[in-house]
């Protein structure tokens, strides 16, 4: 087997040569980094990492990119600008304003300008860096959605051509290397958090579900038109970021109110096309066990039995081999903290507890990090090698 079909027949529950082993890697910033190959070009780190024997995927972005790398002001109809405001009585910080022109009205958000701000001058429309440092919300009021429309308008003919283009290279090349081609990430909950505040989510799914839903809707609607792009260009497996999706920031009542239609929705329209849905959600998702069932995900990426305190025997007992589960292991904690008996022992455990079923891919959540030495990775790497065939 190839990288592609291990991964899609673990999706599917069916039987894989070995275990698959993906690392996803993020940069923590900072000149130190301990990834001993060229890693964030997409192609040259798929090429390295299946040197390697480890699976890997290629990324298709939507036209305009994925939430956290979109830019509103590609689009003809909007223009924005940032100013650092005047300190104000009772802020420990200046204050950066970003103001986006429509032809509906303007739009303005309000951040406090902290000393580890990376971005500058700027502020991007979707960013975690926002949440934290977040004075004014985008999105305050029914009446600015029809100006959110135009931050969320199609890409231009132009536009969809360059997509094009790049999309049929990146198929060429998750071919030539015979991994998957994912198509996302693609967003919902996460999206509304940046554009509301996390606050307003809070409150406001239980205060005014009404709001929340027609944020959700708008955002919604504007990800159900990319995802049929994607679709298009030939994806194998569409990819949704839930991290704000969980109990942490929803309640189970308003998530399958608010949420959970709309994500069927997204499934729905890939499965009629023969694509896979991987969730990712790594933290506070044990309430949504059979609600995952009842949707047909097909994947789930964060079982992490460190951050998550994740008990490994019942997440398999419930769910094992009734859909895709992909993680087994943490990284933050185990590959920056533990020593290599603890890294063998967790790894063995994962692949004992979560691959007897099938459907089971092994993953580090949430990321592999740059600043993490490499030879606790070369460890996860021979513990899995030991045991993968099982």
């Amino acid at each position: 087997m190839n990288s592609r079909e291990r991964l899609l027949s673990a999706m599917s529950l069916q039987p894989v040569d070995h275990i698959p082993l993906l690392l996803r890697f993020w940069s923590l910033g900072g000149e130190q980094d301990h990834i001993p190959f060229e890693w964030r070009e997409e192609v040259k780190r798929v090429e390295n990492t299946t040197a390697l024997g480890l699976d890997d995927t290629i990324l298709l972005q939507p036209p305009l990119g994925y939430v956290e790398e979109y830019t509103p002001e590609d689009l003809l109809a909007v223009t924005s600008h940032c100013t650092v405001l005047p300190e104000e009585a009772g802020e420990n910080y200046p204050l950066l304003q970003k103001v986006y022109h429509t032809p509906a009205g303007d739009l303005q958000t309000v951040i406090r300008l902290t000393e580890d701000w990376p971005h500058g001058t700027n502020l991007n429309l979707f960013d975690d860096y926002n949440l934290s440092r977040l004075k004014e919300p985008l999105i305050k009021s029914l009446a600015d959605l029809d100006k959110l429309r135009y931050l969320l308008a199609d890409p231009s003919a132009d536009q969809m051509e360059c997509f094009r283009r790049h999309s049929e290279v990146l198929r060429q090349h998750a071919q030539r290397l015979g991994v998957v081609l994912d198509g996302g990430w693609v967003a919902l909950g996460d999206a509304v958090m940046w554009l509301c505040g996390m606050e307003r989510i809070l409150y406001g799914q239980m205060d005014e579900p009404e709001f929340i839903e027609q944020v959700l809707e708008t955002v919604h609607q504007w990800e159900m038109k990319r995802i049929q792009v994607l679709i298009e260009a030939g994806i194998d497996v569409l990819v949704h970021m839930g991290w704000y999706e969980s109990t942490d920031f929803w309640t189970p009542k308003s998530w399958r109110k608010l949420i959970k239609p709309r994500l069927e929705e997204e499934i729905a329209l890939a499965h009629r096309h023969g694509v896979k849905y991987r969730y990712i959600i790594t933290k506070s998702w044990k309430s949504y066990r059979q609600d995952f069932l009842d949707m047909g995900i097909d994947c789930i990426t964060g079982v992490d039995p460190v951050q998550d305190k994740l008990d490994l025997e019942e997440v398999a007992a419930e769910l094992g081999g009734k859909l895709c589960l992909m993680g087994g292991v943490n990284s933050a904690v185990m590959l920056s903290q533990w020593d290599d008996e603890q890294i063998r022992q967790a790894v063995e455990r994962a692949v004992s507890t979560l691959a007897p079923k099938g459907g089971f891919i092994l993953f580090p959540v949430d990321a592999v990090f740059n600043t993490q030495p490499w030879d606790k990775i070369e460890m996860l790497m021979q513990a899995w090698k030991r045991v993968r065939e099982r």
